[in-house]
C-alpha cells in the first residue's frame, strides 16, 4: 500500500480483529511502533496512535520494557468509524444559567486503560480532574480528565478546582509548545455505576451515553477524558462542509 492509503484506524481495526478472533493470543507481544511503521509503510506517530487506540479500547496493554501485549476481548460490540477532516471545538456550548463545577483536582495513581493510554506504568501518578454541569438543579454532565503528571509544574492550574478560559488544553499547548494534532471521540452506551447514578438521580444500572476522548500531539497524549450524559440529554454535533457547494 502507499503510505497515504493507510490511517492509524486501519491498523487498529486490523489488530482488533486478529485479537478478537484469537489469531493473536491473549498476552502475546504486539509488533513495536517501528515494526508496524515498517510493515504498513506509515510514520511512527501513526503506528503509535494505532497502539494507543487498541489500548483505549481494551485490546492491548502496556508492558514495561516490551511495548504492548494483546488483551483478548470477544466481538462484543461494533465499532462504526466517522472520519472528519477538520478541527473539533473543545467542550460543549452551555445555556445561560448552567453551572459548571470542578469537583476535584489531584495527583492520583493510574491503572488499566488510563495508564495504557497515557503510556505510563500502571500505578504511576497522573493528574485527574473531575467535573459536572448542572442545569435547573439537575446534573446533565459528569466528566473525568486525565493529564500526564509532568504537566503539573508547567500548568499548576491543573491541580486547582478553578476553571477559567482559555481552558486546560489551551494552557498546556501555550506552556509546552505542544499542539493537538488528533482528537479522537469514541461514543458508547454503558450502564451507570453507583457514583454516577446518584449524581444523575437515576437507579444504578440505568443506560448512559459515554464519550471517551483522546487528544494527541503526534508524540504523546495531552488529555484522556471520559464524559457521561444521562438520558434526556441530547449531544448535538454540527459539521460545516467547507469544501461542498450549494445545492440547487
Amino acid at each position: 500500500m502507499e503510505p497515504t492509503e493507510v490511517g492509524y484506524l486501519d491498523i487498529t481495526d486490523h489488530y482488533r480483529r486478529l485479537i478478537a478472533d484469537r489469531q493473536i493470543s491473549d498476552g502475546q507481544r504486539l509488533p513495536s511502533v517501528r515494526e508496524i511503521a515498517a510493515q504498513w509503510g506509515v510514520a511512527t506517530k501513526t503506528a503509535q496512535r494505532a497502539l494507543k487506540a487498541l489500548a483505549m479500547e481494551g485490546y492491548a496493554s502496556a508492558v514495561r520494557g516490551l511495548g504492548y501485549a494483546a488483551t483478548y476481548r470477544p466481538h462484543d460490540f461494533a465499532t462504526l468509524r466517522v472520519r472528519v477532516d477538520g478541527t473539533r471545538e473543545r467542550g460543549e456550548a452551555y445555556a445561560t444559567g448552567d453551572h459548571q463545577a470542578i469537583l476535584s483536582a489531584e495527583m492520583t495513581p493510574t491503572g488499566g486503560a488510563v495508564a495504557d493510554v497515557l503510556g505510563i506504568e500502571a500505578g504511576a501518578p497522573a493528574i485527574l480532574r473531575t467535573g459536572s454541569v448542572t442545569r435547573d438543579g439537575r446534573v446533565i454532565r459528569m466528566s473525568h480528565s486525565w493529564f500526564p503528571a509532568e504537566l503539573a509544574e508547567l500548568v499548576p492550574e491543573l491541580l486547582t478546582t478553578v476553571s477559567t478560559p482559555p481552558g486546560n488544553v489551551a494552557r498546556i499547548e501555550a506552556a509546552t509548545g505542544r499542539k493537538t494534532e488528533l482528537t479522537a471521540d469514541h461514543f458508547s452506551v454503558d450502564l451507570t455505576g453507583l457514583q454516577h447514578a446518584q449524581a444523575f438521580g437515576v437507579p444504578q444500572g440505568t443506560p448512559v451515553l459515554v464519550r471517551t476522548t483522546i487528544r494527541h500531539d503526534g508524540d504523546g497524549v495531552i488529555e484522556y477524558g471520559t464524559t457521561w450524559f444521562p438520558r434526556n440529554v441530547v449531544l448535538a454535533i454540527e459539521y460545516t462542509d467547507r469544501h461542498g457547494s450549494d445545492l440547487v
